[in-house]
């Protein structure tokens, strides 16, 4: 077994039959490795597998993990509002691992201190922003390090989001879902021409409430979020959704649903079908935003969402044009 870094290159012989043969030549070792032919091919699809997981990565940014089970208890805690547990979801992509102390951190790689927060978390009413920081402080999702008059440094609690690996960050549940930073900030930040939120903390409380449901293979919300059959999954309906959130109408939800932009694209994708006569629906969250999966998103996810890599790559060469 190959355990350091490697450089594979394959090439291509002929065999005593006049016959062309692939091998694998493992480079960066004391010796030169050849890997025998009945692993090549399993070595060329990690390869192309790797490369498209990488690119992905590279477009969609750094990621905070969130527990399920954590997700599923605030939905039903009536002691935040849904604005409030829309604006927990989005203070938590801006925590730190746990080697760095859980703070919190800007994205130029700045403390977050307690004066920032107001005004980041577009809060205008100065009783209704310590309200709910008093909130945050006594159910202990945030922790205030003092070090000055001016500087309140804040520690997040990993039981809502933490980065890097469950254990390390004090959490043994292996149940969570992946919120794309960047995505998950603009979602909250973005504004249209006249300076009016595009999604409001009220409309993504849907959002980040459905995420514990994202199947980790197809990205359909379901019942079942590891089985990778989505015909078995359980997939939920838009009906579903508007029992669980409480919506006398499905059209309502839905048009929340396909209000929900980032970019300018769709942060849902809802298809709809027929079985035994019926009408169905499926609904699917955008990969760019939140997945369960540790892949790439396989094509026909990212198929429904045609645009949206486009308008990250547009935005992140606008960001380094300005710099």
């Amino acid at each position: 077994m190959i355990k350091s870094k490697t450089d594979i290159e394959i090439i291509r012989e002929v065999d005593e039959n006049g016959e062309f043969e692939d091998f694998a030549v493992v480079r960066n070792l004391s010796n030169k490795t050849i890997i025998d032919k009945s692993d090549l091919q399993k070595m060329k699809k990690y390869q192309a597998e790797k490369r498209t997981y990488d690119n992905f990565v590279d477009i969609a940014g750094g990621f905070s993990f969130m527990l399920v089970d954590t997700l599923k208890a605030l939905h039903k805690d009536n002691q935040f509002t849904d604005i409030e547990k829309a604006r927990i979801m989005f203070l938590g992509t801006f925590c730190s691992y746990e080697t760095s102390g859980r703070y919190l951190f800007t994205n130029n790689n700045q403390p977050l201190l307690k004066k920032d927060l107001q005004e980041l978390l577009e809060i205008t009413n100065k009783k209704e922003f310590y309200k709910f920081y008093n909130m945050l402080i006594e159910t202990g999702i945030i922790e205030e390090e003092v070090l000055g008059r001016f500087e309140v440094r804040l520690k997040w609690n990993s039981k809502y989001h933490f980065k890097g690996k469950a254990a390390k960050a004090g959490t043994k549940s292996t149940e969570t879902v992946k919120a794309y930073d960047r995505q998950i900030q603009t979602l909250y930040k973005e504004k249209n021409a006249k300076g009016k939120s595009i999604n409001t903390p009220k409309n993504l409380y849907v959002l980040f409430m459905v995420l514990p449901f994202i199947n980790k293979e197809s990205g359909v919300l379901c019942n079942q979020q590891h089985n990778p059959i989505e015909e078995d999954c359980e997939p939920l309906e838009l009906k579903d959704l508007a029992e669980m959130f409480g919506y006398a109408r499905m059209t309502t939800l839905k048009t929340k649903l396909m209000n929900c932009k980032l970019y300018g694209t769709n942060v849902f994708f809802i298809g709809e079908g027929m079985k035994d006569r019926k009408k169905y629906t499926r609904i699917y969250v955008n990969p760019f935003v939140s997945c369960r999966s540790p892949k790439a998103p396989n094509a026909s996810l990212l198929a429904m969402f045609p645009d949206t890599e486009k308008a990250i790559v547009k935005q992140l060469q606008a960001k380094r044009k300005k710099k």
